[in-house]
């Protein structure tokens, strides 16, 4: 298979780093690579609304579904628990010391802190998938969260501020 060659010409990626690549150029070079089935596999991570067929997304998704679960219990003063909902004893050291250091965080450093679980979580699952499919699909997942920040800009970020400042001036009444 194209596996190995395509894993082997991937640019490192550092979450410190902003990525070589973006997500949409990340997919052009494997729809050249790979047949159109896979590259639809693959892209089911964009579609929250199916079940995806790949063990390591499910994982993911069932992961995250217990982050966001646990962050909605540390938010709500009055939550009412689903009993329904399964709680993997396996996720509960690592979300809990992520969340805990997060309660004190600002937005941004809360965002960052639930992202780095989510790259932990990564490295778990990308155990025993050194060059092939699985490798190609968390490989996609990082670049994500990866372009997440790429792609903020600081001068848009400021004029967003200041249009929020003048609304909310525009609002203020004196005494």
């Amino acid at each position: 298979m194209i596996y190995p060659f395509l894993c082997a010409i991937l640019p490192a990626l550092d979450p410190a780093l902003p990525p070589e690549m973006t997500v949409a150029e990340f997919d052009a070079m494997v729809r050249e690579e790979l047949p159109q089935k896979l590259c639809k596999r693959m892209l089911e991570w964009d579609r929250p609304e199916i079940v995806p067929a790949l063990p390591v997304y499910n994982e993911m998704r069932r992961f995250q579904q217990y982050l966001n679960y646990r962050i909605a219990l540390l938010r709500a003063e009055k939550l009412q628990v689903n009993p329904a909902f399964e709680e993997p004893p396996e996720f509960y050291g690592e979300i809990d010391y992520a969340l805990n250091i997060a309660v004190s965080a600002s937005p941004a450093e809360r965002e960052k802190l639930v992202d780095a679980a989510c790259w932990r979580k990564l490295d778990d699952l990308e155990v025993g998938h050194d060059m092939d499919f699985e490798f190609l699909c968390i490989y996609r997942i990082r670049l994500s969260l990866l372009q997440k920040y790429s792609d903020r800009d600081r001068e848009n970020g400021r004029e967003n501020f200041e249009a929020a400042l003048e609304k909310l001036a525009a609002t203020f009444n004196e005494p």
